[in-house]
């Protein structure tokens, strides 16, 4: 019989700074701590996850003591999906932690000898500001504890496990995804978008993907928008489907006008990634039009692009 593993919990812990990954780290007893979703100045009772001989990793079991810079974050995902990390952090905090992180990095491991250095351009905006965004539908939706402990009890677990969820995937899980309401990430029409697909996807009884099981029909769903108001959607199955496919194609061209080129791609493969398969235009040219300031750029499903819009054009300028 294999021996259960001992419950160790910490109590009454600092978090002293922040660490790679969007956690924060706190020292007892010498050893490092790596805490996730705190921010330094918070006082918490923390449940060990690891546990080894000079560093632990960690989760807040009870909040003692909110960080006097906490601020209540705007997404009701936040702290399970894997898309934010620092919500709960102002931004110009967010900045300078990020600095810091940068100059650590150099000096500390890379034992660079670094010139000053000018403090981080900030972006002007914090939601809204990507212009690429991929959600995964699979068949694992990732229920929070809470919610778990809920649906057991009522005995609904089974039943609403197989719904499935549309989004982005939970921290720490390559497997489950967040059934997400509101992506703050991207500007509409994302979040209708992707609504729209999950919707589609369930009234005609077609199924979401199982990564595992390597079943299912509906993959991913990657959508771009440009500051010149073009719009690209392309949508990945896992096998093709014509009837299903152009019917939701045809209904996306309806119900989106504002999508100026959509593609759809068949992923027949064990991994999401679709750059050694051809997309297949279904509207428009394929391709999208981006303007940062005097340039003008092509952008196609494939391509790469800094994903912040307004700072890669400052990164220009």
């Amino acid at each position: 019989m294999r021996r259960k593993k001992e419950r160790i919990v910490l109590e009454d812990v600092l978090v002293s700074d922040y660490a790679a990954e969007g956690k924060s780290l706190a020292r007892v007893d010498g050893k490092v701590v790596f805490i996730e979703n705190t921010i330094p100045g918070d006082i918490v009772d923390v449940q060990l996850s690891k546990n080894k001989a000079d560093w632990a990793e960690g989760f807040p079991l009870r909040m003692k003591q909110k960080s006097t810079s906490r601020i209540d974050a705007f997404c009701s995902h936040f702290g399970v999906c894997g898309g934010c990390s620092w919500q709960t952090l102002p931004y110009n905090l967010q900045l300078q932690y990020k600095q810091q992180q940068v100059v650590d990095n150099l000096t500390r491991i890379g034992k660079v000898q670094l010139p000053p250095i000018a403090p981080i351009v900030g972006c002007s905006e914090t939601v809204g500001y990507r212009n690429k965004m991929e959600y995964t539908f699979s068949t694992m939706r990732y229920i929070p504890r809470e919610e778990f402990i809920e649906l057991k009890e009522s005995g609904k677990l089974e039943e609403e496990s197989k719904k499935g969820g549309a989004g982005l995937h939970a921290k720490g899980f390559f497997d489950k995804v967040v059934d997400i309401d509101i992506c703050y990430l991207q500007a509409e029409p994302t979040n209708k978008i992707r609504h729209f697909v999950s919707e589609y996807v369930r009234k005609n009884n077609l199924s979401f993907y199982d990564i595992k099981a390597h079943t299912g029909w509906m993959r991913n769903v990657m959508i771009r928008i440009a500051t010149t108001g073009e719009v690209m959607v392309n949508i990945v199955i896992a096998r093709e489907d014509k009837a299903q496919r152009e019917d939701l194609l045809q209904k996306l061209v309806d119900n989106f006008p504002e999508i100026t080129t959509l593609l759809y791609t068949i992923n027949g493969k064990k991994n999401d990634s679709i750059y050694d398969l051809e997309p297949i235009v279904w509207k428009g040219e394929g391709f999208i039009m981006e303007k940062l300031e005097d340039f003008k750029f092509k952008i196609s499903p494939k391509s790469f692009f800094q994903t912040n819009t307004k700072q890669a054009e400052r990164l220009y300028q």
